[in-house]
């Protein structure tokens, strides 16, 4: 081990590792302070799981290990780098969804159309089929073809109503509450 003076007159302990670059004594050897365990986690987790008697928990050592090993700090920036991705992928992921949910609608709507067009086609075909258009000329015009004969049916008229009968019609279409002020306020005849 060599010794360097500081310019502040304090003397420091450096050691040479097999590079053969100078490091501080005290870093080194909690590097090896730590690798070392590294090792015995290692061994353990291998070996069997700890137990822990107060709490009744079995923990196996590479969680345990892995929680050890997991600073303050480093846990506080794997907090924020997983909230900033979060945040960045929440837009795209909420744009996307809605999007499909549009689709989805556009699609149905599509295809009620499409069926709409259909049936239109359908009675388009069946208005242009000649036998079509000789039947309604027959319904709705009373055309008749060459050779057959008119009949035209008539019906007498129902005889007209007496007045007491468009009263009682006219009573019947009333509200029951006006039916009973009626009543109250007509007095009886004989």
């Amino acid at each position: 081990m060599a010794q360097r003076k500081k310019p502040d007159g304090r003397t420091r302990r450096t050691a040479r590792p097999a590079s053969g670059r100078r490091v501080d004594g005290r870093r080194e050897q909690r590097r090896d302070l730590r690798r070392a365990d590294g090792d015995r986690d290692a061994r353990m987790s291998s070996a069997r799981s700890e137990v822990d008697p107060e709490a009744g928990v079995v923990e196996s050592a590479p969680t345990a290990g892995r929680v050890r090993g997991l600073s303050p700090k480093r846990a506080v920036v794997l907090a924020l780098v997983l909230s900033v991705v979060a945040l960045t992928l929440a837009v795209p992921l909420r744009t996307y969804f809605s999007q499909r949910s549009e689709f989805d609608q556009l699609r149905s709507t599509n295809s009620s159309l499409r069926k709409e067009v259909s049936d239109y086609q359908a009675k388009v075909d069946e208005q242009s089929d000649p036998a079509n258009i000789a039947a309604q000329a027959r319904d709705r015009l009373q055309f008749v073809m060459p050779g057959d004969k008119a009949l035209v049916m008539q019906f007498p008229t129902p005889p007209e109503k007496s007045d007491e009968q468009k009263r009682a019609e006219r009573r019947a279409g009333d509200p029951w509450y006006s039916q009973l002020l009626e009543s109250v306020s007509t007095p009886v005849q004989k």
